[in-house]
């Protein structure tokens, strides 16, 4: 937190002054509003029921690795492909092209998926990666999205 804020105009600049301990640390607004959306995202979830919510990402993930593993060439998928120990997470790369060159060309379809080390560096080195693309599936996607994703992975592997 800060003490004092002010604005020197000759200068055209802004000069703080931070608070002192522990004054300094004050919290500041509560999140009210992301306490009732996190409680809204609880219910909803107890609702659907969380073995459901597995089963169903499971499914999909044991789908999109069949399709992925049937349809593209030059995708490697990284880490194990036993959905019993993992969750709805496909690590994997396509060779001869970045993970933010992955990422941007699915993105003009409308597919997101992230890219770039996901907070795991030392294992990106471990396994001589630059960096990988992630796709994700959980209670919101469906069949025909894993389709259109491994539909426009494999168009990007004509180029």
């Amino acid at each position: 937190m800060i003490r004092e804020v002010s604005y020197d105009s000759k200068e055209k600049q802004c000069s703080i002054v931070w608070n002192v301990l522990p004054w300094k640390f004050e919290a500041g607004t509560p999140n009210v509003g992301g306490a009732v959306g996190l409680m809204a995202a609880v219910e909803y979830l107890k609702d659907i029921g969380m073995s459901n919510v597995r089963n169903h990402e499971e499914m999909l993930t044991k789908y999109a690795l069949s399709r992925l593993e049937d349809r593209c060439r030059r995708v490697e998928v990284y880490g194990t492909k036993d959905t019993s120990l993992k969750c709805g997470i496909i690590p994997f790369g396509v060779q001869g092209l970045s993970s933010h060159d992955i990422a941007l060309y699915l993105d003009n379809y409308g597919i997101m998926i992230r890219s770039g080390f996901h907070c795991a560096q030392p294992l990106h080195e471990l396994l001589k990666l630059n960096s990988s693309a992630r796709a994700s599936f959980y209670v919101y996607n469906t069949r025909e999205d894993v389709d259109r994703f491994i539909e426009v992975l494999k168009e990007l592997e004509q180029l």
